[in-house]
């Protein structure tokens, strides 16, 4: 019987890590093994943890090898330098930057962003390199896959494959230079130039490119890529055979993971507080419930629309536990940024959504990449954000079916089942058992 073909996978965000970064490849490597792939995980032994989530670590089975090297963080020296000594940074904290931030927060982001290239974890690349390469010459490796953001990795990635010459994939779960915060970095001209190149460098000399949205492969065509190929995000059947958290007797409307000012759906809490005055049986089961990190702003919007008591804040869970909360729903609410960049954008958190089998309120670009897989699985309804009146029949819409005790289900399972991270392995496995032929191919002529 021949070995099984083993894959280095370089990953920032590992158990106990939390957060959306995590899941991807902690999905993939769980299903790596039931195709036949022996996944070898390499990430930093003591990362910047913005959500810990030690429920995580119950995935990685004991047979993993998990190889694992300290990295330099210098979001340690920021910290102290605005005050926030022992504080954990907090997730999106550069995409949801204050509006008006004091002097120690602008000059931190003039240094992030123009003194640590291309993120602040470049100085695990040079190290990682040398630990890598020594690595590589014990073990026998099939394919380098890095993730990310943070691109550092990525930049790990092109180095061992100049050094090695194994096959590289390079996967991108967020753009780079066109991320939607990117143009809120204050870099200077030579710096922008220098991310340009290093983006065009990666998708360029990788043997393959995987992406998670659309928007991204039709922004990376431009730089000439060998293959690039989309495999979304999705959600684990596993997941789900937690119980639903219910509010009895309560139309709940949910959101779940990080919800950032950016995003905020001021016109839905309009249209809220609208149908409260409207309809004494809406005000009496209204529960909002937002679980994870709530920026304040969407806290002050909800208290000046007078929902404040139809309002429960939940800090951030473990990862099962907010799936409990997204089963337990009777409308989940998804919004995009109020950023031109949200057209091409699709949250990871959707295919949870779909799959929890309870209606999506999306709110954002009706003809973005996110409405179009919404439709295609039946989810749900999506409405720009300055659709008050939508957004109004679509919520009453669905307190209907709760308030007739109607079970919702109009979501289609076999479109849903597209989205499976075992599906989505099972994509990748194809994929990178084609670029090896290609690659014995190549190196038999």
């Amino acid at each position: 019987m021949n070995p099984p073909c083993r894959v280095l996978i370089i990953t920032y965000y590992w158990p106990p890590s939390g957060g959306s970064g995590v899941q991807r490849w902690l999905k993939m490597a769980k299903y790596l093994v039931q195709f036949g792939w022996e996944p070898i995980i390499y990430t930093p032994e003591n990362p910047e943890i913005m959500a810990r989530d030690e429920e995580l670590l119950k995935e990685v089975s004991p047979d993993l090898t998990v190889w694992k090297k300290r990295i330099v963080e210098p979001y340690s020296l920021y910290k102290i330098f605005v005050g926030k000594r022992g504080e954990a940074i907090k997730p999106g904290f550069i995409s949801d930057y204050p509006a008006k931030p004091a002097w120690k927060e602008r000059l931190s982001l003039f240094v992030r962003s123009n003194f640590f290239f291309p993120d602040p974890r470049c100085f695990w690349r040079r190290p990682s390199v040398r630990y890598l390469g020594k690595r590589l010459k014990e073990t026998s490796i099939d394919w380098i896959i890095t993730t990310g953001p943070p691109h550092s990795i990525h930049l790990i990635g092109k180095d061992l494959h100049r050094k090695t010459g194994i096959p590289w994939l390079a996967d991108f779960r967020d753009p780079w230079t066109e991320i939607y915060y990117f143009k809120h970095l204050k870099m200077l001209p030579f710096m922008v130039k220098q991310h340009q190149k290093a983006e065009r460098e990666v998708v360029h000399q990788a043997t393959v490119v995987t992406v998670a949205w659309p928007q991204i492969k039709r922004g990376f065509l431009l730089h000439e890529p060998k293959r690039i190929e989309v495999i979304t995000n999705g959600y684990d059947e596993s997941d789900f055979v937690v119980e639903p958290k219910r509010f009895e007797n309560r139309f709940t409307i949910t959101h779940t993971g990080l919800f950032t000012r950016e995003a905020n759906p001021d016109q839905l809490w309009r249209a809220l507080s609208a149908l409260v005055i409207e309809n004494s049986d809406f005000a009496q089961a209204l529960n909002i419930v937002l679980v994870g990190q709530t920026d304040g702003v969407i806290k002050q919007s909800i208290e000046e629309a007078g929902l404040l008591p139809y309002c429960c804040i939940v800090p951030y869970v473990p990862h099962l536990e907010a799936i409990a909360y997204q089963k337990g729903a009777d409308l989940l609410l998804l919004t995009l940024k109020k950023e031109p960049e949200s057209k091409g954008i699709v949250l990871g958190k959707l295919f949870e959504y779909v799959a929890s089998k309870r209606p999506v309120l999306g709110i954002g670009p009706v003809d973005g990449d996110l409405a179009e897989i919404l439709t295609e699985c039946n989810g749900g309804s999506m409405h720009e954000f300055e659709d008050f009146e939508g957004m109004k029949r679509s919520v009453y819409h669905y307190f209907g079916f709760f308030s007739e005790g109607k079970q919702w289900s109009a979501s289609l399972p076999g479109a849903i089942a597209a989205y499976s991270r075992k599906n989505l392995c099972r994509k990748l496995v194809a994929l990178l058992e084609s670029g090896s032929k290609s690659a014995t191919l190549a190196t038999s002529l």
